[in-house]
């Protein structure tokens, strides 16, 4: 059998209730994801979320971190595994996530693998974003944060992080644009498909939107470490039947 879920965070419906869920909190505004839609197997319904422990590591007590709940999270980790994934028996089920308020120089990573991950975000980067920005952008940017982060506590890395970073840091942006928290005014014309982040991400969605054989988690798919291939641009080429530069030149036409 199979359904089309729109996961909403404010949204209560019986099926699929463990994956929407709302985030509150008693002082601050509740923070409502975007929505977002997939097709889901009925099996999805008992995918098992991990245990969220959030903390505050920092002497600082910033109001959009009393956003963040428990629900929030487990909602974001579903919406995560549901990008990445087609079939659910393919989903990591994580046991345990940890998110933590740090005090560091850059803007967050995460530790750990499946078996239980923490993702680290930096109190002196949402500082300063939220100097420059309003409110709202701050809110989709921590959100975004999350999603990108939980993206590599969720996502196969054919565990070669050393040699193929920028590919797997831009899978992690495509989870965050498809769930909504990169604008397309970010994306600008040059650079080269393997610069990692946006430039990937940007370059795999319009593939996907481009190829209908191409799709997140096919691309997820081919980064398996079990598969017994060593991921490389060039089999991700011959996996879905691109001439890469040829490729490549296309989506900067296609932006310009």
């Amino acid at each position: 059998m199979r359904v089309t879920i729109k996961s909403l965070a404010c949204l209560k419906l019986t099926v699929l209730a463990t994956a929407l869920m709302t985030s509150t909190a008693s002082h601050s505004e509740q923070i409502t994801l975007k929505p977002l839609s997939f097709q889901s197997d009925i099996g999805w319904i008992g995918y098992q979320l991990p245990n969220v422990e959030i903390k505050n590591q920092t002497e600082a007590n910033h109001p959009i971190w009393q956003s963040l709940t428990v629900p929030l999270i487990k909602q974001i980790s579903f919406n995560v595994a549901r990008l990445l994934y087609d079939k659910v028996e393919s989903a990591p089920q994580l046991p345990s996530l940890g998110i933590i308020l740090s005090e560091f120089e850059g803007v967050a990573f995460k530790e750990g693998d499946f078996n239980g991950a923490t993702i680290k975000i930096s109190r002196g980067y949402l500082a300063k974003f939220e100097k420059s920005h309003h409110q709202a952008a701050l809110v989709d940017e921590i959100v975004g944060i999350l999603y990108h982060e939980i993206a590599h506590a969720y996502q196969l890395d054919d565990h070669n992080y050393a040699e193929i970073g920028p590919v797997i840091e831009g899978i992690a942006d495509v989870v965050r644009m498809q769930a909504g928290y990169i604008d397309v005014s970010h994306r600008k014309a040059g650079g080269h498909y393997d610069a990692g982040y946006k430039t990937t991400a940007f370059y795999f969605d319009w593939l996907i939107k481009q190829h209908p054989h191409i799709s997140l988690p096919v691309i997820n798919e081919q980064l398996n470490p079990h598969d017994n291939i060593k991921w490389s641009w060039q089999t991700f080429a011959d996996s879905n039947k691109l001439i890469l530069n040829s490729s490549w030149q296309q989506y900067q036409q296609h932006i310009l």
